[in-house]
């Protein structure tokens, strides 16, 4: 956005965009573990058939060090969805998901305090509230 800056050329985006990065990555972890829609999409809790460490394991893995069934699951790189829904039982009693979720409106808040202090951008801000909604409609796994 800088580097093509016709007006403002001073203006410093990279807490903005740092922040939607982050924003997005976590976002998409959470997602890919909770959202039916996307579940039917791609494949039920593709990250953890994938082994991949996202935020939500993450947290998981480092609030209960003691605890190596997450691990364990990673490392098997399952497709069977019995395994996958108790690896997703798991973050859910650990807290983990709930966490990842709170982080999101963390973030959002963030990006949105941004945005603001930018000079505003309504379509940015309008996309933002839609992911930031999505994010809280999530119903299908019990938080």
């Amino acid at each position: 956005m800088q580097a093509f800056a016709t007006t403002n050329l001073r203006t410093d985006y990279t807490a903005l965009v740092n922040n939607l990065a982050v924003y997005f990555q976590i976002r998409d972890d959470f997602i890919n573990l909770v959202d039916e829609e996307y579940m039917k999409s791609k494949s039920f809790c593709e990250d953890l058939t994938e082994g991949k460490f996202s935020f939500p394991v993450i947290h998981c893995i480092w609030s209960f060090p003691e605890d190596h069934r997450l691990s364990s699951i990673l490392k098997q790189r399952t497709d069977d969805t019995d395994v996958k829904r108790y690896a997703q039982q798991i973050m859910v009693e650990s807290g983990s998901l709930q966490y990842t979720r709170e982080k999101c409106t963390s973030l959002k808040r963030e990006i949105t305090t941004e945005i603001e202090r930018l000079g505003g951008n309504p379509p940015l801000m309008q996309l933002v509230e839609l992911l930031d909604i999505q994010i809280h409609e999530m119903n299908s796994v019990k938080l």
